[in-house]
């Protein structure tokens, strides 16, 4: 028998015995009353308790089946765990495992440089590109979660038509199981599935807007026209700088540098990410009204003709041949990347979205009819009235939401496998496999791993309330 269920055999006959034995002492049972007598004995902790402390001791009493489940179940594991990480042989009985102290731990850091995991051991490797991986979508989807997750449930805590519906609609992929979804993402967007077959077929086909003569000077002027008349209504709203169009204006600036791909004038990669994170951050700077508000939007529209006459639309749009993506498996794309993103945030995103429609549904409609009262406009009531009600309610989404991006598994494991190559394999897999898909499995090295992985997510946690915490007391 293991520790644990020779431990709970124990305080089950203790319960048992002792609470009759008190309750037969205290009180006199016939045959008639057997039913009462086991009643009673469920509920003679809390009789002790009171009889013991009086009725402080009642809660306590009541918490501790929970404690002592919690104990057992989840905290004595996880001291276990430690344990485990600290031993090795691939035995899983517990105590047949020899003592190797830090060794499994040493082997992950045993790196020449750890931001580089092909310079680390075969261990390390594994674990620090699964590591970087998973910071890398956590960094990406948690935003893009919160974001959606919170204009979702402003859209349905309007009074529209089906609104009831909407809700539902919106929920009803949290019910499906990983597997469920991975099949139908996967039908989705095989080579043959039907992304590819509404976008242009299945098969390799001419088609030819690219083709056309003059197509790239017509793309060209199109965009520069869109991109001046946004430039003049984000730098001309009524209260200075309209963040309403700032932001379409950052949206073409992201898709601007991606098409122009600035960064590889200098054989680096990443200009597509480098332009959401720049739009991101003037973005912020209109909507928080920095004074140099003003002069960054008027450089990057600068920065943004640049790019526009250096982009070749007849190759962005490479419409003269339609060549069929295995969006999943395609490398060097960021399309496998991007879709585990995309189907993490719609299968997950409805359970948010419950939590903060929750929190919106809790603050008083009196103060958003005083701010109608006061003529405030829509964005500036969400930003004065709505954000800092919500602003409870929006960090416990963005734990959540943190500690379950994590510990993602399911989706990639069924989708791409961690692939292609090892672009989207996470840390996660990489503890799965060191545990249980190798012919010599071993469990403190896969140990060590989820311990290491624990310490960052709370790492993470811990300066995400912090922050949150800090920006509610401003």
């Amino acid at each position: 028998m293991t520790p644990a269920g020779l431990a709970l055999t124990i305080l089950g006959l203790a319960w048992v015995v002792g609470g009759s034995a008190w309750l037969l002492s205290h009180r006199s049972y016939t045959l008639r009353h057997v039913p009462r007598f086991f009643a009673d004995l469920l509920g003679f902790p809390v009789e002790l308790s009171q009889s013991l402390f009086g009725r402080i001791g009642v809660p306590y009493a009541l918490l501790l089946p929970n404690m002592l489940i919690f104990g057992f179940f989840t905290f004595l594991p996880m001291i276990l765990n430690v344990y485990v990480s600290m031993t090795g042989g691939s035995s899983i009985a517990l105590f047949d495992r020899p003592f190797v102290g830090l060794e499994k731990y040493r082997d992950i850091f045993e790196c020449a440089n750890i931001l580089i995991p092909k310079t680390c051991s075969n261990a390390g490797y594994n674990f620090w590109t699964g590591m970087f991986n998973t910071l890398w979508f956590v960094v990406i989807q948690v935003p893009v979660m919160v974001v959606v997750a919170l204009l979702t449930a402003l859209v349905v805590n309007r009074n529209i038509r089906g609104r009831g519906f909407w809700r539902a609609m919106f929920f009803y992929p949290v019910m499906l199981s990983p597997v469920v979804i991975a099949n139908i993402w996967n039908w989705v967007l095989h080579r043959k599935g039907a992304l590819n077959a509404a976008i242009g077929g299945t098969q390799d086909t001419l088609t030819g807007l690219a083709g056309l003569s003059g197509f790239d000077i017509a793309a060209t002027v199109l965009f520069g026209i869109v991109l001046m008349v946004v430039s003049e209504r984000t730098l001309r709203g009524e209260r200075g700088l309209s963040t309403p169009w700032a932001s379409v204006f950052c949206g073409i600036f992201a898709l601007l540098t991606a098409w122009a791909q600035p960064l590889s004038l200098a054989g680096l990669p990443g200009s597509g990410w480098l332009g959401l994170a720049l739009a991101a951050a003037l973005l912020w700077l209109v909507a928080s009204e920095r004074a140099i508000a003003r002069a960054a939007v008027i450089a990057f529209g600068i920065a943004a003709v640049l790019m526009l006459l250096s982009i070749q639309f007849d190759a962005v749009f490479d419409f003269g041949r339609h060549r069929p993506v295995n969006w999943l498996v395609t490398p060097n794309t960021g399309w496998p990347f991007f879709w585990l993103v995309f189907v993490f945030c719609w299968s997950h995103m409805g359970f948010y979205m419950l939590i903060l429609l929750a929190g919106l549904q809790a603050i008083p409609a009196d103060l958003y009819e005083a701010a109608k009262m006061d003529a405030t406009k829509p964005f500036r009531a969400f930003r004065r009235i709505t954000l800092p009600l919500v602003m409870p309610t929006l960090t416990v989404v963005l734990v959540l939401s943190l500690i379950r991006s994590f510990q993602i598994f399911d989706e990639v494991y069924l989708l791409t496998g961690g692939g292609p190559g090892r672009e989207t394999f996470m840390v996660v897999q990489n503890i799965y496999e060191v545990a249980f898909s190798s012919n010599h499995p071993d469990y403190g090295q896969a140990a060590a791993g989820s311990i290491l992985m624990a310490v960052v997510i709370a790492v993470f946690t811990f300066f995400q309330l912090w922050m949150t915490r800090r920006q509610s007391d401003l």
